[in-house]
């Protein structure tokens, strides 16, 4: 009876093992790639397209007290102002991807959005600020030609990518991260956001 419980006790270990593993490897943070850059908070998230993804990055960053400022219309004089002020934003995170609904609502297309978001680059670079480019919301936000502006304008402009394993289902993400040399993280789910966002902010405990 003893050996039939220490058996069962190991099996118990063995699965819980597993399963812990299983979980940390819904983050893949690639090996084989350029190094991660140094990524500092105060964060601004916008979006390229009016998608729900930059609120989703906001509520997740809440959820750790990640110091992180939403703006879906931000601008380049938004960040400019940010940094006259003396408070400059040391990280930018541009969701990709488009919502109809969600640029009917805001008064926009995706002519305004490119300009705006191209605007918004610049007056990044100029002021330092790291730029991360995100696809959070899976292949529904890779179906038509404003998804595929958005994307292709962020992606290349980016010092990081944040890509959900099924927006990437094609391995369009991986190639472009290979041919543009830059680093890329994917996960699960947007959820396992929180757990990418204490890695590279250092927030882990």
């Amino acid at each position: 009876m003893l050996k039939k419980k220490e058996f069962a006790i190991f099996n118990l270990v063995l699965v819980f093992t597993l399963g812990l593993f299983l979980g940390l490897s819904l983050i893949s943070f690639a090996t084989e790639q350029p190094s991660i850059p140094k990524v500092e908070p105060p964060v601004i998230v916008t979006t390229c397209g009016q998608s729900p993804g930059a609120l989703m990055v906001w509520l997740l960053s809440k959820q750790i007290k990640l110091p992180c400022d939403r703006k879906d219309l931000l601008t380049a004089e938004d960040l400019k102002a940010k940094a006259d002020a003396g408070k400059p934003y040391k990280t930018l995170l541009i969701t990709t991807g488009t919502s109809m609904k969600g640029m009917g609502a805001a008064g926009v297309d995706i002519d305004i959005e490119v300009a705006r978001i191209k605007a918004v680059i610049d007056e990044a670079k100029k002021e330092g600020i790291l730029i991360i480019g995100a696809h959070i919301e899976g292949m529904a936000r890779r179906v038509d030609a404003t998804d595929a502006a958005s994307i292709t304008l962020v992606i290349p402009e980016s010092k990081l990518l944040l890509i959900r394993e099924d927006s990437n289902e094609d391995g369009y993400f991986t190639k472009a991260a290979e041919e543009l040399d830059i680093p890329i993280i994917t996960f699960k789910e947007t959820l396992d956001l929180t757990d990418v966002f204490k890695k590279l902010f250092s927030m882990e405990e």
